[in-house]
């Protein structure tokens, strides 16, 4: 009668429950899927060897549109989600091109600074000017530049012609946008 009984323990040594079965399937999907998140959030996303810039919307803004509610408290200027730079830190009344890209500004590469070209009422040359776009970059598709303090004394002027260069830090150029009146 042994011998009975031992095909029967032997086939179970052989065969796992199938309860222990689900467990194993559940902890290797857990791991496989833990896994799959873990690359998913590693990759980098790719540098940006170009960008398109959209439109451009040249404007006079006076200082006290760039004032909120919380300079008012702070006394420092607090530009939210917006990226602005000027020809005068110290100066915030002035003419603006408001650059809107294709891509997040946050996307572009470290280091990335603009190179602006103008014919203003100021000189019969242009005025060349390098904007250097700050470290921390927030979500945004806008870059207002402007031309304030010295560079911008007449707000009823307008420029005549203008362009854009946007280069990486190593100076190669990601894209360039001029106006019409740039060609002639």
């Amino acid at each position: 009668m042994p011998w009975l009984i031992m095909p029967r323990l032997h086939a179970a040594i052989d065969k796992p429950p199938p309860l222990m079965n689900l467990t194993i399937m559940r902890i290797s999907l857990i791991v496989l899927f833990s896994l799959l998140c873990i690359s998913c959030a590693s990759t980098k996303k790719p540098v940006l060897t170009d960008v398109a810039i959209l439109d451009i919307k040249p404007r006079y803004i006076e200082a006290e549109v760039f004032k909120r509610a919380a300079e008012y408290l702070t006394g420092k200027e607090n530009l939210g989600n917006r990226i602005i730079v000027r020809t005068d830190s110290s100066e915030r009344a002035g003419y603006y091109f408001v650059l809107i890209l294709g891509e997040q500004v946050r996307d572009l590469p470290a280091g990335t600074y603009i190179e602006g070209e103008f014919y203003t009422p100021k000189s019969l040359d242009a005025q060349v000017h390098t904007f250097q776009l700050p470290s921390k970059l927030p979500k945004s598709k806008e870059i207002f530049i402007g031309l304030t303090g010295e560079d911008w004394p007449n707000p009823s002027a307008t420029p005549a012609a203008w362009r854009f260069t946007i280069k990486n830090s190593n100076g190669e150029v990601l894209t360039t946008e001029k106006s019409y009146l740039w060609s002639f």
